[in-house]
C-alpha cells in the first residue's frame, strides 16, 4: 500500500518539457534583443543629439568671435604714414598701409572669374584690446592723469604694474600700438614696472583723466586650418586627437606674429563677402556717398551687391571703403555620424554644401565618402564695420 502511494506521487510530480524550455529560451532571446536593440538606438541618438548641439554651439561660437572683432575693426587705429600694426610685411599691411579690415579670397584665379574657391577665406583686422574692472583690478587704465599736472605734453603714461605686465604678456613689445580712449595712439618705445614710454607725443590741449581706458591694437588673422596643416603644426585642433579641421586666430600686436592658435573645432570653411561705399570707380565716379555700390545697378541693396573673389587693396578695391561684411561659416561634427542603428551609417548629406563661392567638390583630394560621413551646420550673419577708419 506505501509503495502504491510513493508510485502515485512520483506520476502527479511534473516539470518543464525541452519544447517548452526552447521556447521559453526563444522569448527570452527576443525580449533581450528588443531591449539591446532599443538601448543601442537610445544610445545613439543621445550622441549623435549632443555631437549636433556641440556642432551648433561650435559654429555660434565662432560667428560671434569673428563679428565682434569686425565690429571693433580699425577702432584707435593709426592713420599713415604711421608703421601698420604688427609692422609693414604683418598681415594688416595692405601694400605696407594699415588696413582696418584685409580681405584674402582662397581663389587661384582673381579678380571676378566664374572659378570657384579652392578652400576657405582668411580676415585680418585691426582690433583693440583691454582687460575690464573687475571690482578690485583697476584694468588697463591711467593710474595717474596725463599729462600730470593737466598741461603741456608727456611721453610717458602709469597704470598698474599688473596692467603693463599683462599687455606684454599679450605681446605689447617696442613698435607696438596703444591707444588712449580711442582718441590718441602711439607707438610704444618702452615699458617698465607701471610705466609706459611712448613714442613722441604732443598731445596738448588734451588732457586723459586718472580712469582712462588704455587699448593695446593688435592685428587678428582669421582662417581655417586644414588636415595637411595639422599635420604640420600638430598643436593645432586639438592636437593628434582631432585631425579635422578648425577654426585658427592669430594675434601680432609688434613686429613678429605668433604662430596660429585653436579657437574652435569643426570649423570647415569660411566664406566673406564684402559691401563697399566707393570701390566702384563706375559708381559715383568711385567717391563714397554714404550708400553701399549697387553693381548690380537695380535701385536696391541686395545679395548682388556683396563683392567676392576681389584683391583688396590700397589702389586696387580700397578696404577702407568695405561697410558691411557678410559672415558664412560651416562646422562639421568632430566625430563621423554613425546613424541611430546598429551598424555605422555613413552619408549624412548626399551633396556638398556651397557656401557662397566655394564648392568643396571642386576641391583638391575631395572624397564624397569621406564629406558625406559628417553632419554639417551652417550659419550667415552680416555685420556693420562700424568702428574703421
Amino acid at each position: 500500500m506505501v509503495d502504491d502511494v510513493k508510485n502515485v506521487r512520483v506520476r502527479t510530480e511534473g516539470g518543464f518539457t525541452l519544447i517548452e524550455v526552447m521556447i521559453s529560451i526563444v522569448i527570452a532571446s527576443v525580449i533581450v534583443a528588443a531591449g539591446y536593440t532599443i538601448l543601442t538606438t537610445t544610445q545613439k541618438a543621445t550622441i549623435s543629439n549632443e555631437r549636433a548641439i556641440g556642432t551648433q554651439q561650435n559654429i555660434r561660437v565662432a560667428m560671434e568671435v569673428i563679428a565682434k572683432d569686425i565690429k571693433q575693426a580699425g577702432f584707435g587705429m593709426p592713420l599713415a604714414p604711421n608703421t601698420p600694426v604688427g609692422g609693414a610685411l604683418g598681415n594688416c599691411a595692405a601694400g605696407g598701409v594699415n588696413a582696418a579690415i584685409r580681405p584674402v579670397d582662397n581663389n587661384p584665379a582673381i579678380p571676378l572669374t566664374a572659378v570657384n574657391d579652392t578652400g576657405a577665406d582668411s580676415i585680418s583686422l585691426v582690433v583693440p584690446r583691454t582687460n575690464p574692472a573687475n571690482g578690485v583690478y583697476l584694468g588697463w587704465v591711467l593710474a595717474s592723469a596725463a599729462p600730470t599736472g593737466g598741461a603741456g605734453t608727456f611721453n610717458t603714461i602709469t597704470l598698474t604694474a599688473q596692467a603693463v605686465g599683462e599687455m606684454a604678456a599679450e605681446g605689447m613689445v617696442n613698435g607696438s600700438y596703444i591707444s588712449l580712449g580711442g582718441v590718441v595712439t602711439v607707438p610704444v618705445t618702452a615699458s617698465a614696472g607701471a610705466t609706459i614710454n611712448l613714442g613722441t607725443p604732443t598731445y596738448a590741449p588734451i588732457n586723459f583723466p586718472i580712469g582712462t581706458q588704455v587699448y593695446l591694437l593688435q592685428c587678428v588673422t582669421y582662417q581655417v586650418a586644414t588636415p595637411a596643416q595639422v599635420l604640420i603644426t600638430p598643436t593645432l585642433c586639438g592636437g593628434a586627437g582631432f585631425a579635422g579641421p578648425c577654426l585658427t586666430r592669430t594675434v601680432n600686436s609688434g613686429t613678429a606674429a605668433a604662430p596660429p592658435t585653436s579657437l574652435v573645432d569643426g570649423v570647415e570653411d569660411l566664406q566673406i563677402a564684402y559691401a563697399c561705399d566707393g570701390c566702384n570707380a563706375a559708381i559715383n565716379g568711385g567717391v563714397a556717398d554714404g550708400v553701399i555700390d549697387d553693381w548690380n545697378a537695380n535701385g536696391t541693396f541686395d545679395v548682388a551687391d556683396f563683392q567676392t573673389n576681389r584683391v583688396w587693396a590700397i589702389g586696387t578695391f580700397d578696404p577702407a571703403t568695405i561697410r558691411l561684411v557678410q559672415i558664412n561659416i560651416v562646422a562639421r561634427q568632430t566625430a563621423i555620424d554613425q546613424g541611430t542603428g546598429e551598424g555605422i551609417q555613413a552619408g549624412a548629406l548626399s551633396t556638398p554644401l556651397q557656401i557662397s563661392d566655394h564648392l568643396p567638390s571642386n576641391d583638391a583630394g575631395y572624397v564624397p565618402a569621406a564629406y558625406q560621413s559628417f553632419r554639417r551646420r551652417f550659419l550667415t550673419r552680416t555685420v556693420d564695420t562700424r568702428n574703421m577708419q
